[in-house]
């Protein structure tokens, strides 16, 4: 009976653990798989021509399809619409992300009214001294074009607890959602937003506005996911190599030296 548990035991561990590090090595590969994949679609999205960003509201099917894609759009940038996402840092620097929306220009036609779309315009340092103070980020006048990459919705900081709804002056948030910028400005917005990557132009050329546009491109930690996806296979293998020596070879030497001494 002994002999049994000494053998089971130790069995039933191994196999727990092998199943478990291969689970989390296969998740792992998929994860490398996801992200390579992401990469090759921004480097063919880089490749292409943008999509215009259409004066009417998008269906859904359509923010699909631009999801990912370069997109750009022309209008007028409501500065004044502007908010400031906190808590975000560059090259260890505290600061903000600057959001405003654009009037897409040939909206608004006819007493219909006008469409909008956010634009995520990039980082701006915070005031190291005054916390609230607001950074001044220039905007350009009149109809400008800007160009980035659609998304659905910026990446959520994590809250400990739910934010309450933003106050009509409040500029400065935790977290933007399209939806709850929608109700708290009023505005008619596409169902999307554009990450811009590239200076705004307009009539006199590129306008510079200080903005830090240095975002993380996809698939730059393929290589990490298929690190950790090799130790994790090492683990199984490991566990497996531990489990025959233990409870398969060492019995059947000791076997094997006993009947030999018998003889």
């Amino acid at each position: 009976m002994r002999k049994i548990v000494r053998r089971v035991v130790p069995t039933v561990a191994a196999i727990a653990v092998v199943a478990l590090t291969l689970s989390l090595g296969n998740w792992q590969t998929r994860r490398a798989q996801e992200k390579q994949l992401l990469q090759q679609q921004r480097e063919a999205a880089d490749r292409s021509a943008p999509a215009r960003v259409p004066p009417v509201l998008l269906a859904d099917a359509d923010v699909q399809a631009l999801e990912g894609r370069r997109a750009s759009v022309t209008g007028e940038l409501l500065a004044d619409r502007s908010v400031y996402i906190d808590n975000r840092t560059h090259g260890g620097i505290a600061g903000f992300h600057l959001v405003t929306p654009i009037k897409i220009a040939g909206s608004g036609g006819q007493g219909a009214r006008p469409v909008h779309v956010l634009v995520l315009r990039g980082w701006i340092a915070r005031d190291p001294h005054e916390r609230t103070r607001l950074p001044v980020a220039p905007a350009p006048a009149g109809p400008v074009t800007v160009t980035g990459i659609a998304q659905r919705e910026l990446a959520q900081a994590l809250e400990l607890a739910a934010s309450a709804p933003p106050g009509p002056e409040q500029r400065i948030w935790q977290n933007l959602t399209v939806a709850g910028y929608r109700r708290w400005s009023g505005l008619d917005l596409q169902p999307m937003l554009i990450r811009q990557t590239e200076p705004a132009r307009g009539p006199e050329g590129d306008f510079d506005d200080g903005l830090v546009r240095d975002w993380p491109r996809p698939g730059l930690d393929v290589d990490k996911h298929r690190g950790y996806a090799f130790q994790w296979y090492a683990l199984a293998a490991a566990t497996a190599a531990l489990w025959i020596w233990f409870v398969v070879w060492r019995p059947l030497r000791r076997r094997a030296g006993a009947a030999g001494r018998g003889n």
